[in-house]
């Protein structure tokens, strides 16, 4: 561990302003912020099965990510009482170990560069790939250059990311043109996995809203995806190019003030009812809107 704190040391002695915000800009591609752009677009505006795939993919490996992390428990290095060491422009909560950002940008790297293999040119296919696995080292460069994480917790969270991808790509495979039927292991996963945090929060008093917000929102998007297939059958391919925008403008600004809309009403409530509320219920009621709700508006609409 001391090397890795002196490698981050060395790193941050050459910091300046402007190579602060430049580390913070390349940071943003393993945010949520990055992960729903992609989502949102497929799921809307290209194509359903593979949004649906890739959010298979992240919240699956957010999932796993988000068991280590609390198992592991490792602190930040900032929070290490060794001097050198700071949290560059924020300080993430939660645990280090593995670095959730370096998982997410991998998914997105993997599936990004899968969808263009099978869809797209060659070259296509090698632009795609080569863009994004930049946009991967960059990002985990920035977590360790902003004090966030060690190098160790960046180069398992991609190793994480890249293999829980290609495994939830061959097994959503295996369900062929079933794939809405992930939702009969989805659900239940994701029930005792909010089961397994309430609890967590209740006796340990610690808090696993990582794991309930995503058990929230993946067993929403499960349940609303496979009702949209079966009942809603939004086509997302649109004759006139403005469709698509407006369905990401209205979308977006529906979902952006249900977040914030719910977060203050269900933070007038306290103790667990209001943890609950606050980390599940409000996630559950977003995925619900992204993979069911909104197709039906924007259907209704005939957007």
């Amino acid at each position: 561990m001391i090397w890795e704190l002196e490698f981050i040391k060395a790193l941050q002695s050459g910091s300046n302003r402007f190579f602060d915000y430049v580390m913070y800009f390349f940071t943003q591609a393993g945010t949520e912020i990055f992960f729903m752009a992609v989502a949102l677009l497929f799921y809307w505006c290209i194509n359903k099965r593979e949004g649906y795939k890739y959010m298979n993919l992240f919240f699956a490996s957010q999932l796993i990510v988000g068991a280590v992390k609390i198992l592991v428990a490792r602190p930040r290095p900032y929070l290490r009482e060794y001097v050198g060491v700071d949290a560059i422009m924020e300080r993430t909560g939660g645990y280090s170990f593995p670095s959730g950002h370096s998982n997410n940008v991998s998914v997105a790297t993997v599936f990004c560069s899968d969808y263009a293999r099978r869809n797209g040119s060659k070259r296509a296919f090698s632009i795609t790939t080569a863009c994004f696995i930049v946009l991967t080292i960059l990002t985990m460069f920035s977590r360790v250059y902003l004090g966030q994480h060690y190098p160790t917790d960046v180069l398992c969270g991609m190793c994480f990311g890249v293999g829980l991808s290609l495994l939830g790509i061959y097994l959503f495979d295996l369900f062929g043109a079933k794939e809405e039927q992930s939702a009969y292991f989805i659900v239940p996963i994701c029930f005792v996995l909010t089961v397994f945090g309430v609890l967590w929060y209740i006796f340990e008093g610690d808090s696993a809203d990582a794991i309930l917000k995503v058990a929230g929102i993946y067993m929403a998007i499960g349940m609303g995806y496979f009702s949209e297939k079966r009942n809603v059958k939004y086509e997302v391919k649109a004759d006139k190019f403005y469709k698509y925008v407006l369905r990401m403008i209205l979308g977006v600004a529906i979902l952006f003030g249900l977040r914030t809309g719910l977060k203050y009403l269900f933070g007038l409530c306290d103790g667990v009812i209001g943890y609950f509320l606050s980390e599940f219920v409000r996630y559950f009621i977003l995925g619900i809107f992204v993979s069911l709700l909104a197709p039906m508006l924007f259907k209704k609409l005939k957007i």
